[in-house]
């Protein structure tokens, strides 16, 4: 049951960094590397706000930032229950921060 438990709390824990990851990673890259204007020649004429700023994309360029952006409450969800779950069970608790019990046996 605890390498069960101990699989879900990594699985989940990683699809909130695989999601947050995503998100920033796309927003960084799109603000720095997209037009800040239309380009109807590249296809870059989806208005899209990425990192504060307003850049144009390609359709598939707006449909990728707009799905992570979609699934970011997802995965901040399973980043919350991999936290709760952890905290409950304490099964990735640093050294020392767990009362030995067999000590006290």
């Amino acid at each position: 049951m605890v390498a069960i438990r101990k699989t879900l709390i990594v699985l989940l824990g990683s699809i909130f960094i695989a999601g947050l990851g995503t998100v920033l990673f796309l927003n960084t890259f799109y603000s720095s590397h997209l037009p800040g204007a239309p380009d109807k020649e590249a296809g870059r004429i989806y208005q899209m706000n990425a990192n504060r700023f307003t850049v144009y994309g390609t359709k598939q360029e707006f449909q990728r930032l707009s799905i992570s952006e979609k699934c970011l409450p997802f995965a901040g969800i399973c980043g919350l229950i991999a936290g709760i779950l952890n905290f409950k069970y304490r099964d990735f608790s640093p050294p020392g921060s767990k009362p030995d019990l067999r000590r006290h046996a």
